[in-house]
C-alpha cells in the first residue's frame, strides 16, 4: 500500500519544525509520546486509587477513558503538558476538528484529568469547567497567590461523587 497521493516519503526537516515540536525534540519526546505518557500515567494512578479504568474501543470517542468508582462512571479526557508561558503551566483543552477548534462539551466527556510532568501533579477539572475554553493555565506548586484551579488539584474523590462537586 502507497502513501496517500501528494504525501511526502519524506522526514520533516529540522528548519521545517514548529517551535512546539523543536522543543519536544530537544527534550527527547514529541508531542505524541507526551500524551502516551499521560495516557499511561493517568492509568497507573486511577487504578493504583481503586477505579476501574477501562478504554473504549476505536477513536470515535472525546474521551480516552472510562472510569468506574463509588458506582459513579465518567468519561475522562486526558490531557498533559511540560509547557510553561509566564509561569504558568499551559493546556489545551480543545481538538481540532476540520482544521477548527472545538470546545468539550458535557454531551462528550465528564472530566478533563490534566498532567503537568514537571509537578508530577494531576488536575481532575469538570467538563463545565472547561467548556468555551481552549486553554488552561496552571500554576506551579509553591505558588503564593490566586490560584482559581487549585481545588481541582489532585481532586481525585471528583471521580467517585454523584455529582462530581463535592468539597470538603
Amino acid at each position: 500500500m502507497g502513501i496517500p497521493r501528494g504525501a511526502s516519503r519524506r522526514r520533516t526537516l529540522a528548519s521545517e519544525e514548529s517551535p512546539a515540536q523543536k522543543a519536544a525534540r530537544e527534550r527527547g519526546n514529541t508531542i505524541g509520546q507526551r500524551g502516551e505518557v499521560g495516557e499511561i500515567a493517568f492509568m497507573h494512578k486511577a487504578a493504583s486509587l481503586g477505579f476501574a479504568v477501562a478504554i473504549p474501543y476505536g477513536h470515535l470517542h472525546r474521551y480516552d477513558f472510562i472510569v468506574e468508582g463509588g458506582g459513579k462512571v465518567s468519561r475522562v479526557q486526558v490531557k498533559t503538558t511540560t509547557f510553561m508561558k509566564q509561569g504558568f503551566y499551559q493546556v489545551r483543552v480543545s481538538r481540532t476538528y476540520n482544521h477548527a477548534q472545538k470546545h468539550y462539551t458535557e454531551s462528550e466527556i465528564d472530566f478533563v484529568a490534566v498532567y503537568v510532568i514537571p509537578e508530577e501533579t494531576w488536575y481532575i477539572v469538570p467538563v463545565r469547567e472547561v467548556a468555551g475554553r481552549s486553554e488552561l493555565a496552571f500554576r506551579p506548586k509553591g505558588f503564593r497567590g490566586r490560584d482559581i484551579w487549585a481545588h481541582y488539584r489532585e481532586a481525585w474523590h471528583l471521580l467517585r461523587e454523584p455529582d462530581g462537586l463535592v468539597f470538603g
